[in-house]
C-alpha cells in the first residue's frame, strides 16, 4: 500500500507524475517539500526557508485584513509542496495508525470499528494520495475526494482518480447519498463557515463514522483568522471546541484511542 512505502520511494515517483502534467522544477520542489517536513516537524528555523509558499501565505493573510478571500492561492504553481508535505507528515501518519493493530485497547485496531463501509469521502483531497490509500484500504468501498476546481493540484487529482479508482468531485452536493465514513485532514480550516458546513455534511451526508484532525488554532495558507455561523464571527481560537459540540450534539461519541495525543480524532453515530 501507498502508505507503507518510504516516503523518499513516494517522492520520487510523484515528482515524475506530476511533472508529467504540470512542468515544475523538481529540485526547487524538494528543497520547498525538506523545508515544509522539516518544520512541520517542529523546526521552526525552517520557516524562514519557505519563501516560495510565504508568498501565497502572506498573500492570504493581507487579503483578509482587507476583509477579503483570495483563493487564488490554491492554485501556486508550487502550493502542491505543502500538500505534499501535510500528507507525508499528517495524513500517512494517521491512516497508518488507524490500521495498526494496536491502536485501541485489547491490542485490536481503529480499523475494526468500522462495520460494513461501502463509500469513503476524503474531504479536500488535495493531490489524491489519502484518497488512493483510503481505496486501498476500503478496497470494496466506493471512495470520494472534494478538491477546488481549476486548480493545479486538481488536474492532478483528476490523473490519480483514474489510476487509483477513486471518484473526484468539486463538492459534496455532487454525491447524491449517504456516506459511510468521512476523512478531514487539515480540511475544515479552509472553510469560513466550517460550522455550518459541518451541519451540512450531516444533514445530506449522514456519515456514520468521522477520522478528523483539525488544526484551528494554527497559521497556514487558506486558514481564517476569525470564521463566520451565520452573523456571528468567531475567533480561530475557539472553534475546537464548538465544532466538537456539534457532533456531540448531534449524537456522535468520540472514541479514546492510543494514538499519540488522541489524534486523529475518531467519531462514531450512536443512534
Amino acid at each position: 500500500m501507498l502508505i507503507d512505502k518510504k516516503p523518499k520511494e513516494l517522492l520520487e515517483e510523484f515528482l515524475t507524475s506530476y511533472n508529467k502534467v504540470h512542468n515544475i522544477n523538481i529540485n526547487k520542489a524538494i528543497r520547498i517539500i525538506k523545508s515544509n517536513i522539516d518544520y512541520y516537524k517542529g523546526d521552526k528555523n525552517k520557516r524562514d526557508e519557505l519563501v516560495y509558499l510565504q508568498e501565497p501565505e502572506n498573500i492570504w493573510y493581507n487579503a483578509l485584513e482587507k476583509n477579503k478571500i483570495d483563493y487564488s492561492v490554491y492554485d501556486d504553481h508550487y502550493y502542491f509542496t505543502d500538500l505534499w508535505a501535510c500528507w507525508i507528515i499528517y495524513s500517512r501518519g494517521y491512516l497508518k495508525g488507524i490500521v495498526k493493530e494496536n491502536s485501541l485497547d485489547g491490542n485490536i485496531s481503529i480499523l475494526s470499528l468500522f462495520k460494513d463501509i461501502t463509500s469513503v469521502l476524503d474531504l479536500g483531497c488535495g493531490i489524491g494520495y489519502t484518497t488512493a490509500s483510503l481505496k486501498q484500504i476500503f478496497s470494496k468501498a466506493d471512495i470520494y475526494g472534494t478538491n477546488i476546481e481549476d486548480t493545479k493540484q486538481y488536474l492532478f487529482c483528476k490523473s490519480m482518480s483514474k489510476k487509483y479508482n477513486f471518484k473526484i468531485v468539486s463538492d459534496i452536493s455532487k454525491i447524491n447519498h449517504c456516506i459511510d465514513l468521512v476523512f478531514a485532514s487539515e480540511y475544515f480550516e479552509h472553510i469560513e463557515d466550517s460550522l455550518e458546513h459541518l451541519q451540512d455534511i450531516l444533514k445530506n451526508l449522514k456519515p456514520k463514522y468521522f477520522i478528523i484532525a483539525n488544526a484551528f488554532n494554527t497559521r497556514s495558507v487558506g486558514h481564517f483568522i476569525e470564521y463566520k455561523y451565520g452573523n456571528i464571527k468567531i475567533n480561530q481560537a475557539k472553534m475546537s471546541k464548538l465544532f466538537n459540540k456539534i457532533l456531540v450534539l448531534n449524537e456522535y461519541k468520540k472514541i479514546k484511542t492510543k494514538l499519540w495525543n488522541n489524534r486523529p480524532n475518531i467519531y462514531i453515530r450512536e443512534n
